[in-house]
């Protein structure tokens, strides 16, 4: 089954799934096998990034609980796990028009210190666009802004000229004036449609998502029976300045406590290696504190790649899992092409239970 949940890929047209990018997220149908492999009636994610494994919890019909420290993390997760009525989703669709219509034609930039960061990302009439909708949404229906928020904050990055959502390589690229504005309207649109499946699919009684921004080493929930999670791969990532041009936009927090990153790696690696073990040691004794006896934690995790080097993630996850009083139940290994580097990364899933007798 792990080995399994390792190798799923292609597209997925399930829920939420496919709405926002969001960089190094677990496969939804990896996602579903994991959750689907263990009982329980909660399942936590202590790094929900986009929130794929909480939309299979949901869909599962498990209470999901979900945890990260990038402010667009619980944006994107929040609106990925959303069971928003059809009235909600008819003012949200609704506003978009209006607002589409209005940011077509707009020519006022934004305030000077958004403008310093972003002007160098976008065509001026993107610009406009942009902020004509970002200043708007203050004013939509309460209960569509969240919403809404998350369909500008998808689009962000598509219609910049940055290469992607993990390259901040510059590309200019031309688009007609008003693509933005429409842009922005056809995502809400998804958006919508994607919610109302979800919600259509979730089982009655299913509890709604429990999201906020929380660090995975100081956790603050109550016990949960499952952990299914994919921690930031040592060196590979800088998962917050990633978002640094979202943070601008939309008004949100840097976030702190970022575990693995890749810039720590570049500043010293005997020092960002023991640091990581440090933290890894602290999140999985943390998680398994709040597992019920006899629940689980999975971890789907890959090795990290630097000058010097591979970063082994296998034997310190089981270590750490060791350490707070898990015991191993199963683990799988799979190789995978790196491309961005040119290279080879092995990927590790395990699943670790919590003894019975354990208080």
């Amino acid at each position: 089954m792990l080995a399994a949940a390792l190798q799923a890929a292609g597209d997925v047209d399930r829920g939420t799934h496919g709405f926002h990018t969001y960089p190094a997220g677990l496969h939804p149908d990896a996602a579903r096998d994991l959750v689907g492999a263990f009982e329980g009636a909660s399942v936590l994610d202590p790094f929900c990034g986009g929130g794929t494994v909480l939309v299979e919890a949901l869909l599962a019909g498990r209470r999901a609980v979900g945890r990260d420290v990038s402010p667009v993390s619980q944006l994107v997760s929040r609106a990925r796990c959303s069971l928003a009525s059809d009235e909600v989703l008819t003012a949200t669709r609704s506003w978009a028009r209006r607002a589409t219509e209005a940011a077509r034609s707009a020519t006022q930039p934004p305030e000077v210190p958004i403008r310093r960061v972003v002007e160098q990302w976008y065509a001026p009439h993107a610009m406009w666009e942009i902020e004509s909708i970002r200043r708007g949404i203050p004013e939509a229906p309460q209960a569509a802004r969240p919403l809404l928020w998350a369909a500008l904050s998808s689009l962000l990055i598509k219609v910049s000229w940055r290469r992607s959502d993990t390259s901040a390589k510059r590309v200019k690229h031309r688009r007609p004036r008003g693509t933005t504005a429409v842009l922005f309207h056809k995502k809400v649109r998804e958006l919508a449609r994607r919610i109302a499946a979800l919600r259509d699919a979730v089982p009655e009684g299913t509890p709604e998502a429990d999201i906020a921004l929380q660090d995975a080493r100081r956790l603050q929930i109550e016990p949960v029976d499952l952990a299914v999670t994919s921690p930031p791969y040592p060196s590979t990532y800088d998962y917050l300045p990633l978002q640094h041009l979202r943070r601008v936009w939309l008004g949100l927090t840097d976030g702190a406590g970022e575990i693995g990153a890749r810039r720590d790696w570049r500043d010293g690696e005997r020092t960002a290696r023991r640091q990581w073990l440090i933290d890894t040691r602290d999140w999985t004794t943390r998680v398994a504190e709040k597992l019920r006896p006899g629940g689980h934690l999975v971890v789907v995790i890959g090795d990290g790649l630097t000058p010097s080097g591979t970063v082994d993630t296998s034997e310190p996850t089981e270590e750490a899992a060791r350490f707070a009083g898990l015991q191993a139940v199963a683990r799988a290994s799979v190789q995978r092409a790196d491309h961005a580097r040119q290279s080879q990364r092995w990927e590790h899933a395990f699943a670790f239970v919590k003894p019975e007798e354990s208080s």
